[in-house]
């Protein structure tokens, strides 16, 4: 997508990023985490998508007996609705003046607060806690999700994975008898890979902790992803829920990265296999209505045993531009041959804006024009639902807001969007601050590799 939202870890850093990046003095990995935009994103194509949304068995785990119980191999007994969280839907514990929040700055009023307020707000069945976005229930714990599926008998062969769009924290996968590794992303989708499944009735299991991850104290405690102050310490699968099928060589990623001042693209592109042998084949990109963009049929591309990568250079001469007064998109579809030609064995839709981003001292431009950031802040805040919007519509309403007042941007104070979010600014114009999970503590070891590795992924989901 046109990717022109800029990830930080903290705002003072915004434009020093920038400019050390044209300086070529910036280490590459804390360039990732600081200006995401340079490199554009696409779409896994909706074709062989299984959903996993509806009614799940369910069960709480507050003594974490289930792992050791093999959980994984019995009914749980109660049910849930997916996407969804337990604390909006009658699951957790009552909130009372002794609830363990996950803060510190709101904690610390509450408790200085004179006795008579107190009392007042600390009523058994009416504790009234003065965070923004107090939820109906508290549960800090792991808590299961089970259901089952059948796999379609046209999907042999073929390889799956299981997307979780946005989790809240810690995910663990059990399909059938087997674990697989667990995942703690804040901020990009929970994709576990499943390899080649027979067709049938299959038998899936989900563990999720909403749990502390890392050895977070003090300060860190109040980074909006984390934190009970704005209500982000739900339990769920929000956003999508689906097995995805693929062929066994199939194209993973695809990144496009415009050149304003040559009039064209480069798309790169990452080959997935799991067929252990080395192969050929072409790759091809079309263009549904600019006859303008001269690209070759398909050009001839291998991989190794473990996969590969490609690279396809388009000429686009006559593109409109994107920028936030003229939010245009470009759209193609990949198409991947087998050596043997014929229909291609997969299509990955991708979706572009042809922009180019540059800076001189302080300043950045935007296709050679200066930008003036407006953006207020947001933490993540849903009062109404406890986590995010996952779908356009509501992200177009925020955004349509802020442009109202002026705004041409918005900071996520320690906190990103999911890709509903990213989508809206593209078809808006609509600048975007996305920032890993916490607050950074580099002298916390685990923390500062946590954002390392969540740099990278936001980069590689968003």
């Amino acid at each position: 997508m046109s990717r022109i939202h800029i990830c930080s870890w903290t705002i003072s850093m915004l434009v020093w990023g920038i400019i050390c990046r044209d300086a070529g003095k910036m280490k590459p990995k804390v360039l990732a985490a600081l200006v995401l935009g340079l490199c554009l994103g696409a779409r896994i194509s909706a074709a062989d998508v299984l959903p996993l949304a509806g009614e799940w068995r369910f069960a709480l785990d507050p003594r974490d007996l289930g792992t050791n119980q093999n959980w994984c191999d019995k009914a749980l007994p109660n049910k849930i609705k997916l996407p969804g969280i337990l604390q909006a839907q009658g699951y957790g514990n009552d909130i009372s003046t002794n609830t363990p929040w996950v803060l510190t700055l709101g904690d610390a009023w509450w408790k200085l607060q004179p006795a008579a307020l107190r009392e007042h707000f600390s009523q058994p069945g009416h504790v009234e806690v003065p965070f923004l976005s107090q939820p109906p229930k508290h549960y800090l714990g792991a808590a299961w999700y089970q259901r089952d599926f059948d796999i379609p008998a046209d999907w042999r062969g073929r390889h799956m994975t299981l997307f979780l769009e946005r989790v809240h924290w810690k995910s663990t996968v059990w399909l059938d008898d087997r674990e697989y590794p667990s995942q703690d992303s804040l901020a990009a989708p929970h994709v576990t890979d499943l390899g080649s499944l027979t067709p049938g009735k299959h038998h899936l299991t989900i563990c999720v902790d909403n749990r502390l991850q890392l050895p977070a104290a003090g300060h860190l405690l109040d980074s909006h992803s984390i934190s009970d102050a704005l209500g982000a310490t739900w339990n769920g699968i929000v956003g999508k829920i689906e097995l995805r099928s693929m062929p066994p060589v199939w194209v993973e990623d695809v990144q496009v990265f415009p050149d304003v001042t040559n009039k064209s693209a480069l798309v790169k592109i990452k080959i997935g296999n799991v067929t252990g042998e080395a192969g050929a084949g072409s790759i091809a990109a079309v263009f549904d209505g600019m006859d303008s963009i001269d690209v070759p049929a398909a050009i001839p591309i291998s991989w190794g045993p473990a996969g590969g990568t490609a690279e396809l250079e388009i000429p686009i001469p006559k593109a409109n531009l994107w920028d936030e007064f003229h939010p245009n998109l470009q759209s193609f579809t990949l198409q991947l041959f087998s050596a043997a030609g014929g229909h291609p064995v997969m299509t990955y839709p991708v979706t572009f804006g042809f922009r180019q981003i540059t800076a001189n001292d302080k300043s950045i431009f935007v296709n050679g024009r200066l930008v003036n950031l407006r953006m207020t802040h947001f933490g993540g805040d849903f009062p109404l639902t406890g986590y995010p919007p996952m779908d356009v519509a509501p992200w177009k309403k925020i955004f349509q807001t802020c442009k109202d007042y002026g705004l041409n941007g918005m900071r996520f104070h320690s906190w990103c969007p999911p890709e509903a979010a990213f989508e809206a600014a593209d078809e808006m114009g609509f600048y975007l601050q996305p920032e890993c999970g916490l607050w950074a503590d580099f002298g916390n070891a685990p923390t500062r590799n946590f954002l390392d590795v969540e740099t990278e992924r936001i980069l590689a989901a968003y």
